[in-house]
């Protein structure tokens, strides 16, 4: 440990500027030190200050030592893209990574500037109730709380800091969230509209698709012909979009481990998709595009025919349908819910329809739609009942009386 005075102009001691070895370098073999200033207090002697940067010195020694010791140069914004920088390259994925950042970039407001060091529960509280008072939504403040604390776990693992001082904060509670399926006249009336008018063909398939196999609209515009056997009635769900920093791209693979997979179709929605792609193929000739190519895309950008259609522009094509015909307007992803509400509604085994839904575990299905299965309980007794033998009348004189 080295402590070295720190004088102003006119000679005056104004803080005592402490160093101390850490580590050597792995690659360089260079020595890394650390610092640590301690101010000096003019209402005591030299001789008091000396020994208490002494004392200060020995206790950020210890922690050094101990890797209980934080680097009080390093704040919150340039440790955050450090971290992710990191977690990038090991175990998320690029569009996680570029939501970690938008989400970064929002609290480095409130605390980019802040050492990690300072960053305790009643600090992150405070900050919490400020952005509750800036007019962020309770969601969006416990998500912004859940990055800081991933970033802070992150650099406890490091040694950084102590410990993950985010667990220990308190950021708005939970909210329910309500699964919003769509009512059986709201979807009715939806495609009555929609099969009204010749000029919706793509969306017709599309949304009829949508509501059939319950996928998610990403995976839907995700479609490629070579994903799709009409033979054996069924799709395969294997591509997903990803949201990058150069904007939306396709990916192979889904959005978790479960969501690889085929889904068949009835027998009217087979035969829809297979004059879709008569007519498909039909266009695709007149345009001189190879139909051989698999890679064409099934629901195809109305700029660019053979690529996948946009998901921003499946979403602003269902408002604008909406508004058209007075309908209430409703987020793609509500067909999903209202499919998978009515399956579970239909007595459909749960570990089924989580298959088909893509969800990895069941208990995920369990855990948001829950609601849809109540209407069941009627069944579960009559399965049982409907098998016992009837149970013989009595007249009310034979029954027993209590002594």
């Amino acid at each position: 440990m080295n402590i070295q005075e720190r004088r102003n102009k006119e000679g005056k001691i104004t803080s005592y500027r402490i160093r101390v070895f850490d580590h050597r370098d792995s690659k360089t073999g260079k020595q890394v030190f650390r610092s640590l200033s301690v101010k000096y207090d003019d209402s005591k002697s030299e001789n008091w200050n000396r020994k208490n940067a002494e004392k200060q010195g020995a206790i950020f020694e210890k922690g050094i030592e101990e890797q209980t010791c934080t680097d009080s140069r390093i704040t919150f914004a340039e440790y955050a893209e450090y971290a992710i920088g990191i977690k990038e390259r090991s175990d998320i994925s690029e569009g996680t990574a570029v939501t970690y950042r938008q989400t970064i970039k929002v609290a480095e407001k409130y605390i980019g500037h802040m050492q990690l060091r300072n960053l305790l529960p009643n600090t992150l509280n405070r900050v919490y109730s400020e952005m509750l008072s800036d007019g962020k939504s309770k969601k969006n403040v416990r998500y912004i709380h859940s990055v800081i604390r991933i970033i802070l776990g992150f650099a406890a693992k490091e040694g950084i800091i102590p410990k993950n001082y985010a667990e220990f904060a308190s950021p708005p509670k939970k909210e329910k969230k309500e699964i919003k399926a769509l009512s059986e006249k709201e979807l009715t009336d939806f495609f009555k509209a929609l099969y009204s008018e010749d000029t919706n063909y793509t969306y017709q398939v599309f949304f009829n698709l949508m509501i059939v196999t319950g996928c998610r609209i990403g995976e839907m515009c995700s479609l490629d012909w070579e994903d799709v056997d009409i033979e054996n009635k069924r799709i395969h769900i294997c591509k997903h979009y990803v949201h990058t920093k150069d904007g939306y791209v396709i990916r192979e693979g889904c959005k978790s481990a479960g969501g690889v997979r085929w889904i068949y179709l009835d027998d009217s929605t087979a035969m829809l998709l297979s004059e879709y792609r008569e007519r498909y193929m039909k266009k695709a000739a007149e345009l001189c595009i190879d139909c051989n190519d698999g890679k064409l895309a099934v629901f195809t950008s109305p700029k660019f025919f053979g690529r996948n259609l946009d998901t921003s522009a499946a979403r602003s094509w269902l408002r604008y349908f909406n508004n058209k015909h007075d309908l209430p307007q409703f987020h793609p992803h509500q067909l999903r819910h209202t499919a998978i509400s009515l399956q579970l509604k239909a007595g459909i085994a749960l570990t089924d329809v989580a298959k088909r839904a893509g969800h990895s575990r069941s208990d995920t299905t369990l855990l948001y739609y829950a609601h849809s299965m109540t209407e069941n309980d009627k069944q579960c007794a009559e399965a049982v009942t409907k098998i016992l033998p009837d149970m013989p009348s009595h007249n009310k004189s034979e029954e027993p009386t209590a002594s």
